[in-house]
């Protein structure tokens, strides 16, 4: 379960800490269920009215129907968190956390895998769905109207910020989103680009995606394999930053961990000719993509 349902009951993990506790107020105005607060040796107290238990077990056995979890704890203790969550029941983990140490980010994915959880991130800023009311982790601040308003496209982004420029974009061209997403920069995450647009060939209230990738790893050329094999139908956009790095040293990291180039692997012009022989329309300017979008939709 990657695109969770409306008056979804979320639990935040590390939800006192300083970024949780200025996330918190953005979450709850927005119109997301935060039922309760995990953090250890804190249980008892209360934060913007949202009880906090001392784990996960605690919170359960008080409050029923438990869906998901966004955490705002250090990387050091994401994998100690998202194994309690796992053990707990809870099958939606967001781990906003960055750099979370390599080993750890494989153990998250497959204790996930194996126990048939879903992790958005590390290192994701969030996700939102304007028509739901629902946001998680720190997306869109504490103003999203500014960039996320209700609509027909989904935005899928390994960059936080990218994610808000486009759906500014899309926003000042008359169009929305159904669903932004940062699915995270870290060089291992649990769902990638792929697994999303998986689910949202299931979802009513998305006509056409935006992916949003940058240089490292192989998350669109999955995309192109899902495509040819006719398991993603609906139409995609994509625009694949990085350009410039074609003259680059290929070990040379950008950014953030996930933006590695290995040989010819990850490298931004062999992903969008990839990408272009599936049938994606690649945009040539992060600009270009509303009127990309206008022409599919007129299309359909």
């Amino acid at each position: 379960m990657l695109l969770l349902p409306k008056n979804v009951k979320i639990i935040g993990q590390g939800i006192t800490g300083s970024e949780g506790s200025r996330a918190l107020p953005w979450i709850l105005s927005y119109g997301t269920q935060v039922v309760a607060g995990v953090t250890p040796g804190k249980g008892g107290q209360k934060l913007n009215n949202i009880p906090i238990f001392d784990s996960i077990i605690d919170a359960t056995n008080n409050i029923n129907d438990i869906e998901g979890v966004v955490q705002f704890v250090p990387p050091q203790f994401a994998k100690k968190a998202t194994i309690e969550a796992i053990d707990s029941g809870i099958k939606f983990i967001l781990i906003g956390a960055e750099k979370v140490p390599t080993q750890d980010a494989a153990y998250i994915y497959r204790y996930a895998k194996d126990n048939g959880a879903s992790i958005v991130g590390p290192n994701s800023v969030g996700i939102i769905n304007p028509k739901r009311k629902l946001k998680l982790g720190l997306i869109g601040g504490g103003k999203p109207e500014k960039m996320f308003i209700p609509g027909d496209i989904a935005v899928i982004s390994k960059s936080g910020s990218v994610a808000a420029e486009i759906s500014l974009l899309l926003k000042n061209a008359g169009l929305g989103v159904s669903w932004a997403i940062g699915i995270g920069g870290d060089r291992i995450i649990g769902s990638d680009f792929g697994d999303f647009l998986l689910e949202i060939e299931k979802d009513d209230s998305t006509k056409a995606s935006v992916i949003f990738g940058e240089l490292g790893g192989t998350y669109e050329e999955r995309v192109a394999l899902l495509i040819k094999e006719k398991k993603i139908k609906k139409p995609v956009v994509a625009y694949v930053a990085g350009e410039f790095t074609m003259s680059l040293p290929s070990d040379v990291q950008f950014g953030h961990a996930g933006a590695i180039i290995e040989g010819n692997r990850g490298l931004p012009q062999i992903k969008r000719e990839i990408l272009k022989e599936a049938g994606v329309i690649v945009a040539d300017n992060l600009d270009d993509i509303p009127s990309l979008i206008k022409d599919i939709l007129s299309k359909k």
